[in-house]
């Protein structure tokens, strides 16, 4: 356990293997990985997670489940990772239950998300011929934005509004090479679950000094996905719920990161734009912006206090899935969120609770069934690592 207990990481070359995935950022320092002698294989380390929430919240959806409640209680991870992050050959399995709200978004069990993903989300092979050169194949954890999938890599409980639209985990191959302060990963996947393999995405990174980094992603469709007889036949990913519209959809977005003794902070702009596409039944195309600052202070050795803000406005003018679906509030809708976490951890322990707020302008489709522009959260999380 570091002397900072929620310390963030900003790790930038896709190089990484464990719990914490490929090129994303921790919301925790999770102690030193266990090890083990596993005879041929070498070393192996062995990290854990199990975690569970507890919310209250305003105008929730009128679907039912946990989305349905205004109170409510879910798993967030049940995890477990195994891996050989040294040599030639590397690994890394990573499996379990898992569940990561967003904000302004409706709950999910953690039944419903892993099954909607899977209880394998990442497992794949890394070879690593150089310290600066490796390939990896296999289920892997996406290069898009700075907001880790899993809830313990995040800074808040919540993932912002750029987090929503990026897929967390796909199927594909990777390639990732360092020189000096720059790191860059390029790969060929599938993108949102998809099983067609024409999506092309890419990270840079631009270390300034120990502190200081800039990141710059990018991803696309290289053909299409699906046509509107198949509209639900080609996104495995429920709880993205992608439909055709991201599946065909460019995004780009980049991320400036700064980390202190006491102090992290990261902000985050991305665009995703719809192009026409007659397949699927776009006429008109449709973008969307989502923006965020989300920093940390470092109270003491086992407190800290995290704080967010999220923007995002839909540009949507043509065919109505794609009006509708970016975050679901309609066509040229805007939507403001805040989010306050603080975190108390102590070795293998932690607690936290955020209280969130998202407010809608221009919108069609808003909270509950009285269609409000406002929604309030309440969310304690609690769990522990090893």
């Amino acid at each position: 356990m570091q002397n900072k207990s929620y310390k963030t990481t900003f790790a930038a070359l896709a190089l990484t293997i464990g719990l914490s995935g490929v090129a994303e950022a921790e919301g925790f320092s999770m102690p030193p990985p266990l090890k083990f002698n596993a005879g041929p294989l070498g070393y192996l380390d062995v990290q854990g997670v199990l975690s569970g929430m507890g919310f209250a919240q305003t105008n929730p959806a009128t679907s039912g489940g946990l989305a349905g409640k205004n109170f409510g209680a879910a798993m967030t991870n049940g995890l477990v990772s195994i891996s050989k992050p040294t040599g030639l050959i590397r690994f890394s399995l990573t499996a379990g239950a898992y569940n990561y709200p967003s904000l302004g978004e409706p709950f999910a069990s953690a039944a419903a998300t892993t099954s909607d993903n899977s209880a394998l989300p990442m497992a794949y092979l890394t070879i690593a011929p150089t310290k600066n050169f490796s390939v990896s194949i296999g289920k892997l954890s996406s290069l898009l934005g700075y907001t880790g999938t899993f809830t313990y890599q995040r800074m808040n409980i919540e993932g912002g509004f750029p987090w929503f639209l990026q897929y967390g985990f796909t199927h594909g191959i990777q390639l990732n090479y360092s020189y000096g302060p720059l790191s860059a990963s390029v790969s060929w996947n599938d993108g949102y679950y998809t099983n067609r393999y024409n999506v092309i995405s890419g990270l840079l990174t631009y270390s300034l000094n120990a502190d200081n980094s800039l990141s710059i992603y990018a991803d696309g469709n290289a053909a299409h996905t699906g046509r509107i007889a198949s509209v639900n036949n080609y996104s495995t990913n429920g709880y993205v719920n992608s439909e055709l519209a991201l599946d065909n959809s460019d995004m780009y977005g980049i991320y400036y990161t700064y980390s202190a003794k006491s102090f992290a902070l990261t902000s985050e702009v991305q665009y995703v734009v719809t192009p026409v596409n007659l397949a699927f039944g776009t006429t008109q195309s449709s973008n969307n912006i989502s923006a965020m600052i989300h920093g940390d202070y470092y109270l003491s050795n086992h407190w800290s206090l995290a704080a967010g803000v999220d923007y995002e406005h839909s540009s949507s003018t043509g065919q109505a899935a794609v009006d509708g679906y970016y975050f679901g509030y309609g066509a040229g809708s805007s939507a403001l969120g805040f989010m306050v976490t603080p975190t108390y951890s102590y070795n293998g322990y932690f607690l936290r609770d955020e209280v969130s707020y998202v407010h809608l302008t221009n919108y069609s489709n808003g909270f509950g069934a009285n269609n409000r522009p406002n929604q309030i959260r309440d969310i304690l999380e609690t769990g522990f690592w090893f």
